[in-house]
């Protein structure tokens, strides 16, 4: 009988292991999915992936969202990227652990909420969305972005308090306060700064936003 138990024990302890790794402990994982609205994927190798609360999100994952689906996404260390409607994002690198924090990102289209965590507070710390219209650069930063590519067009608004620069080959500009933004049109320099009204502002937050789940 002891001899028999031996391998049942070794069984449950390969099991067990494996199950830990499928978690969002595991290496590859850099964050995971906080809440959902509708059918959300996930690109990632060469399949796609249904997303639900909990998914892992994985470096090099493009999140892709149809018009009626919303995701939340909480990254280690913190950072919560929220994607709207009829987005894909792609993450190419993060080190929110690391100090200074990391995190680069290209936009395919869509509208994306970006709130970095603590580490990103450090100096020398760099967030960076990448589109065919612009470059987005910040350290510490909360801000949206409305990437509309069929109206030909980049709009970034600042939410919080860090200084967000938005550059391309014909110039940059910088966005400092609360409710500033600038947009930008394909082969054009981007605007300088306006202030948006805080009903504007209250319906750019919703188009990304979610009522988690408690």
């Amino acid at each position: 009988m002891k001899i028999m138990m031996k391998p049942v024990l070794l069984i449950l302890v390969m099991l067990l292991s494996t199950a830990c790794s499928w978690g969002t402990d595991s290496e590859s994982a850099i964050g995971r999915v906080n809440d959902v609205k509708g059918n959300p994927r996930v690109f990632r190798g060469h399949r796609y992936l249904e997303l639900g609360p909990g998914s892992n999100i994985e470096i090099h994952d493009s999140v892709i969202t149809g018009l009626s689906d919303k995701v939340e996404v909480k990254l280690r260390g913190g950072t919560i990227v929220r994607i709207g409607r009829g987005s894909e994002l792609t993450i190419q690198e993060y080190s929110g652990r690391a100090r200074p924090g990391r995190l680069r990102l290209t936009s395919s289209g869509g509208q994306y909420r970006i709130t970095t965590g603590k580490s990103f507070r450090r100096a020398g710390s760099s967030m960076e969305i990448d589109t065919a219209y612009a470059t987005t650069l910040s350290g510490n930063a909360d801000l949206l972005v409305e990437h509309a590519v069929d109206a030909g067009g980049l709009t970034v608004v600042q939410l919080g308090s860090g200084p967000i620069k938005v550059k391309n080959q014909f110039g940059e500009t910088e966005l400092l306060q609360r409710g500033e933004m600038s947009t930008i049109s394909f082969g054009l320099l981007p605007s300088q700064p306006a202030r948006i009204g805080e009903s504007e502002l209250n319906a750019a937050v919703e188009s990304t936003s979610l009522l988690i789940r408690r």
